[in-house]
Formats: structure tokens, sequence, C-alpha cells
């Protein structure tokens, strides 16, 4: 009775480290994906605002959109302050 007791103890460490694992694996993936929608939106936004520095017709398209976007009031006063809304 013993040798199945610790054998089922056992298991339930190997169980116990397996789910560990699998979070901590869940959660590195998580920030991964974060930090590459960062740097997505990083490089997306970069190329945005240098060409509307070469385009008026293409400034004025993206303030159209910035006003009517969704955005933070920090966000909205932020882009105000640098003349984009």
């Amino acid at each position: 009775m013993t040798t199945n007791n610790d054998k089922l103890e056992a298991l339930r460490k190997k169980e116990a480290a397996v789910r560990a694992q699998i979070a901590q694996t869940k959660v590195q993936l998580q920030r991964k994906r974060e930090k590459e929608a960062a740097r997505e939106a990083a490089v997306i936004g970069e190329a945005l605002v240098r060409y509307a520095g070469q385009s008026s017709d293409f400034r004025l398209m993206l303030k159209q959109v910035l006003q009517s976007a969704e955005l933070r009031d920090g966000d909205r006063a932020f882009l105000a302050g640098k003349g984009w809304l």
C-alpha cells in the first residue's frame, strides 16, 4: 500500500511541476505577444507619421481617422498638443 501511495505522490508532484511550467510558458507567450504588438504599432505609426509629413492629403486623412478613433483622454490630449486633433 505504501508503494502505491508513494507512486501517487510522485505523480502528483510531477503534475504540479508540469502545471507550473504550463503557467510560466503562458505568461512568457503573452509577454512576447504584447512586445510584438507594441513594436508593430511603433513601426507602423512611425511610417504613417513620416508619410504624413510628405503628403498633406494623407496627413488630413490621418487626422480625420484620429478624430474618430477611440482614444484615452491622455492620448487625445497629447495628440491635440502635437497638432493631430
